[in-house]
């Protein structure tokens, strides 16, 4: 019989993330907490794992086969999947790990000694060996034991890990270019619920090149509906000073909105210092909360967006102070304009969720 393990976050809590893997699955299928990790058993583990293994909270997800936990018959069944996943070449860890409810009369040691010793002998005939640390090695034979049964690892897939989605309640982003969606989904791991976005746009192009990042974030985060504030915004400057005003006037619409908590997608590797304390500044004293979750990141910048699947080119912006504040007060009316002419889009997630959006706007 063939189950998906789910292995939570370190911080994540494992009973609220058992619920969450139940209803994404609409309640088809059954979640053992064991200790450390989950086991899940239904009928298509395959799109179960593949599911499992977008979900925030989640550290690493695998498709495992359930066997019996006595020693000969648990060392015979790692043995078969890695006589299958192991290829010519590799460098092969067993790891066991028992749970402190598993009831078993052999340590981890004795597995993985009698284990990696038989798959030697028999890969011998491939070049294929143990490595001496799990480091060292180019392929991982897992296996977990269990209060009642063992499972052995067939496929083991990283997923986002971080905190379960909404854990720490809902805030209000903006998705307008690729660092703002980046935002929005390092929020999102964080525990914090996106459920409304604000989407803003200067023209059709930049329409459809917001909504495609609003799509890959709802793609990312699992879900299902979402709360679109879609408006055209008019940025009346050119160059590098454009880039500032255009964060200052969707800072001034997130302000304007009703939601208390709203995300800002600032960072110092980006924006000068005396243009990110002024939006902080004034967020506070309008009553909200900020959060700024890329705020400190410089290099990390580039590999969270890959992870992410964003094209991330940025740069410094370097400008002079004096050239935005002449645009102090078209900032303000520019972003009461667009708010005036905002439309809500309540918009279920699926295969034309780009079109949709698009649609409807």
């Amino acid at each position: 019989m063939s189950v998906v393990i789910a292995f939570p976050s370190p911080f994540a809590d494992e009973r609220a993330l058992a619920q969450i893997i139940q209803k994404a699955a609409r309640g088809t299928i059954n979640v053992t907490v064991e200790y450390n990790c989950m086991i899940c058993e239904g009928i298509d583990v395959v799109e179960l794992a593949s599911q499992l293994a977008s979900m925030f909270g989640i550290e690493s997800v695998a498709i495992a086969n359930k066997v019996s936990s006595n020693f000969s018959d648990l060392t015979a069944a790692i043995v078969e999947v890695g006589s299958k996943v192991i290829v010519p070449g590799d460098r092969f860890y067993v790891k066991v790990l028992i749970q402190p409810a598993a009831k078993c009369d052999y340590v981890s040691r004795d597995i993985e000694f009698a284990a990696s010793g038989t798959l030697a002998a028999r890969l011998a005939s491939i070049k294929a060996l143990p490595a001496k640390t799990e480091k060292g090695a180019s392929r991982l034979v897992l296996a977990v034991i269990g209060k009642e049964s063992a499972y052995v690892c067939i496929q083991v897939m990283t997923a986002p890990g971080g905190l379960i989605v909404g854990s720490h309640g809902r805030v209000l982003s903006s998705i307008h270019d690729s660092l703002s969606c980046l935002a929005c989904l390092v929020a999102a791991k964080a525990g914090f619920d996106c459920t409304s976005v604000v989407l803003p746009y200067a023209d059709e192009s930049e329409l459809e090149i917001n909504a495609k990042l609003v799509q890959l974030f709802a793609t990312r985060t699992g879900r299902r509906k979402q709360t679109i504030l879609a408006m055209p915004i008019n940025v009346p400057a050119k160059g590098m000073v454009s880039l500032l005003l255009k964060e200052k006037i969707i800072s001034k619409i997130l302000i304007q909105c009703q939601n208390n908590r709203i995300v800002l997608p600032l960072t110092a590797a980006v924006h000068p210092i005396w243009f990110i304390e002024p939006i902080i500044q004034e967020t506070v004293f309008a009553g909200k909360m900020p959060f700024a979750p890329l705020l400190f990141l410089s290099s990390e910048l580039g590999r969270y967006a890959q992870e992410a699947g964003i094209e991330l080119n940025v740069s410094a912006v370097k400008v002079a102070k004096e050239k935005l504040q002449r645009y102090s007060n078209a900032a303000d009316s520019e972003a009461r304009l667009a708010v005036k002419h905002m439309k809500r889009l309540e918009l279920k997630i699926g295969p034309n969720y780009l079109h949709d959006i698009i649609d409807s706007i």
